[in-house]
């Protein structure tokens, strides 16, 4: 039972003091190294994107392609619907 609650103390203490020094090293070596490298900000800028490729038909793969386009209805007469009349409760 005594050794569960020093184990218990050492992983709070742990959690508590030392996970957060220990995680704002991390995070600030991290930051360096990648400024230092360039790739902080301009991570993807020079790769280049892989061209569609094409699937027999005429068009690329990803393309979209529309048939039918539904006429809209005119909305001229839409007086902006009904007014329902409340009572307000104090």
């Amino acid at each position: 039972m005594l050794k569960f609650i020093f184990v218990t103390i050492l992983v709070i203490f742990f959690i508590r003091l030392v996970a957060p020094i220990l995680f704002r090293w991390l995070l600030a070596f991290f930051v360096k190294k990648s400024l230092r490298n360039g790739t902080f900000f301009y991570s993807n800028m020079n790769q280049q994107r892989p061209e569609p490729q094409s699937n027999g038909n005429g068009r690329r793969q990803g393309d979209v392609k529309i048939d039918y386009v539904p006429e809209q209805p005119d909305r001229k007469d839409f007086n902006g619907g009904q007014y329902v009349d409340y009572e307000e409760i104090k």
